[in-house]
C-alpha cells in the first residue's frame, strides 16, 4: 500500500482481523459509487481491469457482472480470502503494494481504485505507477470520500485520530485523503482528468451494533483500539453515532463519494 514491505504486511493485519464484517456491512456502503464509476469508465465485455486496493472484491465482482476480465491487489490476504470465495475460480488476486504494482507494462484497459491512494507514501509516484499498467488511451479511475465537510462519518475518524500518538498510514498530512489532494496527485502524475462526480453515498445499518462492527473492521479502528483501547475507541464512535440512531433502531450517516476518470496518454 505504498509504504515498506514490512509496513505493507502490517496494514494487512490489521485489516485481516476484521474481514468478515468488513465484508458483510461496510464494503457495500460504497456500491452504488462503484457502479457508477464501471459505466463511467466503459467497463463491460473484452475490457481487461485492474482494482488496486480490491479489499473483499465487491468492485470486481461488479466488473466481471458487466463483462469484463479482471485482476485485483490488496495488503489484506484475508479480504483477498474472500476475494477468492466470491469469484470465478482463477481470479487474478494477488497482495501487493499499490506502488509497487506486479504487473507489466500496458497491461489494462481500465485501473480502478477507491479509498486506497492515502496509503500511498508518494501518491504521485503511485499514481504514476497506474498509469503505467494502463494502455495508451486506458482510464485510471481514483476515488473515495467526498471531502471532509461532507462526510457525517469522517468528522468520527478524524476524533478516533487524535487518540493516537501519531497519525497511522494514510492518515499523515502528506496522504492523499481528499478529492482534492486525489485529483492533485493525478494531475502531478501527467495523467489528464476527463471526468470527475460527486455522489451522495449514505452509510446505512440495521442498528448500531452493526455500524459498530462495520466501521470497527477498518484498519484505522482496529489500530487505534489496539493503541488506545477499545473502550476509547468506542466513546468516540457512540458520541458521532447516538445521535444517527433513528426511531426504527436504522443508523445513517450522510456522506458523498467523488472519483476522478484521467486518460492514459
Amino acid at each position: 500500500m505504498g509504504v515498506g514491505v514490512g509496513e505493507v504486511e502490517a496494514e494487512g493485519r490489521l485489516w485481516d482481523r476484521g474481514t468478515q464484517d468488513w465484508a458483510e456491512f461496510q464494503e457495500a456502503q460504497f456500491q452504488s459509487s462503484f457502479e457508477d464509476a464501471l459505466g463511467q469508465a466503459e467497463v463491460g465485455p473484452g475490457c481487461e481491469m485492474l482494482d488496486v486496493g480490491c479489499g473483499s472484491g465487491l468492485l470486481l465482482r461488479l466488473a466481471a457482472a458487466r463483462g469484463a476480465t479482471t485482476a485485483g491487489l490488496d495488503a489484506s490476504p484475508g479480504l483477498l480470502g474472500i476475494a477468492r470465495e466470491r469469484l470465478p475460480e482463477g481470479s487474478d488476486l494477488r497482495v501487493g503494494d499499490l506502488q509497487e504494482l506486479p504487473y507489466g507494462d500496458g497491461e489494462f484497459d481500465v485501473l480502478v481504485s477507491f479509498n486506497a491512494l492515502r496509503y500511498a507514501r508518494d501518491p504521485v509516484a503511485a499514481v504514476r505507477g497506474f498509469g503505467r499498467v494502463v494502455r495508451s488511451g486506458g482510464a485510471v479511475v481514483v476515488g473515495g470520500w467526498g471531502e471532509p465537510a461532507k462526510c457525517e462519518t469522517t468528522a468520527m475518524l478524524f476524533d478516533v485520530l487524535k487518540l493516537l500518538p501519531e497519525p497511522p498510514a494514510g492518515s499523515g498530512a502528506g496522504a492523499a485523503n481528499t478529492p482534492t489532494q486525489v485529483r492533485r496527485a493525478v494531475r502531478e502524475a501527467g495523467l489528464p482528468i476527463v471526468f470527475t462526480k460527486e455522489l451522495s453515498c449514505p452509510f446505512g445499518y440495521p442498528d448500531l451494533a452493526t455500524a459498530w462492527a462495520a466501521l470497527g473492521a477498518t484498519g484505522l479502528l482496529r489500530h487505534a483500539s489496539s493503541v488506545a483501547g477499545e473502550g476509547a475507541v468506542r466513546a468516540v464512535f457512540d458520541r458521532h453515532f447516538l445521535g444517527s440512531v433513528r426511531a426504527d433502531g436504522t443508523v445513517v450517516q450522510h456522506n458523498t463519494c467523488e472519483y476522478a476518470i484521467a486518460r492514459v496518454p
